[in-house]
């Protein structure tokens, strides 16, 4: 896929993974729209990309929200980045820490996904869904993002099935511990030995580099030398 001048939606936008693959997009010459919660830090993403000679647009809200989800998809085509987890046993996950994860995890991505695809079954295009490791290991204290993750590695494999014939690729990326502020918590100790954002952005433009009938439709990502648990 010619990168220049093409356009590319990342929700999550705002830090981490989302934000790594955002910068890269826009300095490969992608138009970038980016999607977050908080609109000072999509201001400072367009800001760093337009100072690299790229293009950027923000568009603020939350996935959870329809309406968010068809306006952002109006202006641009697609990673599925966004995502939330709560570290909790079953018996102590109240019910609306499982309803954002899922909402956030798995239904926006159904709704973005469901809203671009009469435009990429049209002119093809590729759908990036950000997994994780944790959908196919369990972890103790993190049922709901692990059964969130899941659930969207299979609804990914499904549309991949349903829109590949159309020119459409879908590419799930499942990465295991990257060094960001998932869960809103701050991270203590050695972070080096952790997979960095631009890891995973650094393959999304490889694979966008990819010869079109050539489809890699799962790739897992791990830190070379895991830190041992004590």
């Amino acid at each position: 896929m010619e990168l220049r001048g093409a356009s590319a939606l990342v929700t999550g936008a705002g830090r981490g993974i989302g934000r790594a693959i955002a910068l890269a997009l826009g300095r490969a010459g992608a138009s970038v729209t980016g999607v977050a919660r908080t609109a000072s830090e999509l201001e400072s993403l367009a800001s760093e990309i337009q100072r690299a000679g790229g293009r950027a647009a923000s568009y603020t809200g939350d996935v959870r929200d329809p309406a968010v989800c068809a306006g952002a998809i109006a202006r641009a085509r697609l990673v599925n980045n966004a995502g939330v987890g709560a570290h909790a046993p079953v018996a102590e996950t109240t019910d609306d820490q499982w309803q954002r994860i899922l909402d956030t995890n798995l239904t926006a991505v159904f709704r973005l996904t469901r809203a671009a695809l009469p435009d990429l079954t049209q002119g093809g295009g590729h759908v990036f869904m950000i997994s994780s490791l944790a959908g196919a290991n369990p972890i103790a204290g993190m049922a709901a993002y692990c059964a969130s993750k899941a659930a969207l590695d299979h609804f990914a494999a499904c549309l991949m099935l349903e829109v590949r014939s159309q020119g459409v690729k879908v590419t799930t990326l499942a990465p295991g511990s990257v060094d960001t502020g998932f869960g809103g918590e701050s991270r203590s100790g050695d972070a080096s030995w952790m997979l960095r954002g631009d890891d995973v952005a650094a393959t999304v433009l490889d694979l966008l580099r990819t010869r079109d009938d050539a489809l890699l439709s799962r790739v897992e990502m791990r830190p070379l030398r895991p830190a041992r648990r004590p």
